[in-house]
């Protein structure tokens, strides 16, 4: 049979063979460790589980980042960005009004390592767009994507099940895995977009003498035999008779036997010394049928990953518009300054809605200082902007209602360095690491995203680092966004422009100076530190206060020496 082989470094799949019904890239792949999936998938169906570990495979399905893009690596944003958070939170999947689970690890995975050719994100894209715009496809990926999860639901159960019925569990795991083939080729034959691959390796499947046999068998074991009956009932209910009309045997299967013949093959047996039972030979047909068929199983399996990234993209965007808020598909562009419209940081829909901001750039490669006031929305911004960029990059919905972004080949996220109990570094030099990271982590056309620059060392220290930081940022010429509190050393800056590439956003405030949570140009006037200290109680009155009305400590006894 045409064989499928799996390869950890993305090997392309020949068109000789049976296509691989790959949905996340343009030119298809099987990414699977095909001879451990292989191992896992046979010692499961002779009942030797493996939940774990399948999970562990099919999570390491992209085999590590792209060498091209070096910048793409999850250290260098998935704490700071709280990605973890971010997928159990809103990568989501409802079939039917059930929640099935997903495979984070694997969503992670993918995200963390963004295409850089746009191709590959259009290809995910217009996959988006045709679920967005066709109801039926919809309903059929998710009814897929349930199929999928039963078929590997009986591969992590396999050791419970099989202690019950062997022969019956594996005959379910084939009986799923056909159903699975069928709904693929019945469903997505119309398909505009790349969902038309499931179909297409369907059909092929079902073309093949493995899939006839697998039909024969499982059509055999639910098939053997009609039998008619008529039955004579009494006036009370009872059966005064049970009479057998006709017997019709299922003489077209192939793996059908006539009685005589099934008798000879016995006796032939028993006098050779081979003692097998009807149930071992139906147990040997049976996983000599699933060997045959192992190789599409890992594709498959693969593409329960690869629809569990588009369903839970299109909760995400169920989700956002039950809150008011709108989503959509970035447009990327390299000549173009980066747009955003109607942006929200995701991450806070747990609590409700979160307000909106617009976001535009003056170039293709600023460098944009963000200032405003504590608890403005600054983190919340550099946070919303680098999600924007990872999901619109990895072709999903972007958390704005219009988004244009740039192609980028790296990113780099950094909150203020978090003081460790074995840090050996004060703060200073906690800084100075933080920033020879960056440099030695970015490359050119990269996004760098950096909260409270040098906020670990004083002022006239800081100042001297921040403009070595931005002179090396302006040879680099990434999209680049940073927050700080120096707000006179700003206007400086602002006035002198010590690099072309500046651009200044303050937090825009209201008439009570309470934040709008919006960004206009310049730099914040103040920080507004006593009006922060004011609001969490934190006043020479209220600490007064709270010390005159504090109990009395008791007086200490004296203690009376031995």
């Amino acid at each position: 049979m045409p064989k499928l082989t799996g390869s950890s470094r993305l090997a392309p799949i020949s068109v000789a063979r049976i296509p691989v019904p790959d949905l996340l890239h343009a030119r298809p792949h099987l990414a699977l460790d095909g001879e451990a999936l292989a191992d896992l998938l046979e010692t499961s169906f002779l009942g030797g589980g493996g939940a774990e570990t399948l999970d562990q495979v099919l999570a390491a399905d992209l085999g590590g980042p792209d060498p091209s893009a070096p910048g793409w690596r999850e250290e260098f944003f998935r704490e700071d960005l709280f990605l973890d958070e971010l997928i159990e939170e809103t990568f989501r999947v409802t079939v039917r009004g059930r929640p099935l689970p997903v495979n984070r690890v694997y969503l992670r995975r993918v995200l963390s390592h963004a295409p850089t050719d746009c191709e590959t994100v259009e290809f995910r894209q217009q996959i988006l767009r045709e679920l967005a715009t066709d109801a039926d496809l919809d309903e059929r990926c998710h009814e897929l994507y349930g199929d999928l999860f039963t078929l590997l639901s009986f591969f992590k159960a396999s050791h419970k099940r099989a202690k019950l019925d062997v022969t019956l569990f594996r005959l379910e795991i084939l009986e799923q895995a056909k159903k699975t083939i069928d709904a693929m080729a019945a469903g997505f034959g119309g398909a505009r977009s790349g969902l038309q691959r499931l179909a297409e390796t369907a059909v092929r499947i079902q073309e093949t003498r493995e899939y006839r046999t697998l039909a024969a068998l499982l059509d055999y074991e639910d098939h053997l035999s009609r039998l008619t009956f008529a039955l004579r009932i009494g006036a009370d209910g009872r059966i005064r008779n049970l009479e057998l009309r006709e017997i019709e045997e299922n003489v077209r299967n192939p793996f059908y036997r006539r009685p005589w013949r099934r008798l000879k093959d016995r006796i032939a047996l028993l006098r050779r010394g081979y003692e097998f039972t009807s149930k071992e030979l139906v147990n040997r047909v049976v996983h000599e049928v699933f060997i045959t068929l192992s190789d599409w199983l890992q594709p498959l399996l693969q593409l329960l990953c690869h629809l569990a990234f588009y369903l839970s993209a299109i909760g995400f965007r169920e989700r956002a518009e039950r809150l008011g808020l709108t989503v959509s598909l970035a447009e990327f562009s390299d000549s173009e300054p980066l747009e955003l419209r109607g942006l929200f940081n995701p991450l806070l829909m747990r609590q409700g809605a979160p307000v909106p901001c617009d976001l535009a750039t003056a170039s293709t490669h600023p460098i944009l200082i963000v200032t405003g006031p504590n608890s403005g929305g600054k983190t919340r911004l550099l946070q919303a902007v680098g999600l924007a960029q990872l999901m619109g990059q990895a072709g999903l919905y972007v958390p704005a209602a219009s988004a244009r972004l740039p192609l980028v080949d790296g990113l780099f996220a950094s909150a203020t360095e978090r003081a460790s109990a074995d840090q050996t570094e004060g703060r200073l030099g906690t800084e100075l690491l933080r920033i020879r990271r960056l440099f030695t982590s970015i490359r050119g056309n990269s996004m760098v995203l950096m909260d409270e620059l040098c906020s670990g060392t004083n002022p006239s220290e800081a100042e001297e680092i921040f403009l070595m930081v931005l002179e090396l940022l302006d040879r680099l010429r990434p999209v680049a966004l940073i927050t700080t509190h120096f707000l006179d050393f700003a206007r400086r800056i602002d006035a002198d422009r010590p690099v072309p590439s500046l651009q200044f956003l303050q937090v825009e405030m209201d008439a009570a100076q309470h934040s709008t949570y919006q960004f206009g140009a310049g730099v914040a006037d103040t920080s507004l530190a006593a009006t922060t200290a004011r609001r969490l109680g934190v006043t020479l009155e209220e600490l007064t206060e709270l010390i005159d009305h504090a109990p009395a400590a008791e007086p200490r006894r004296p203690t009376i020496a031995s």
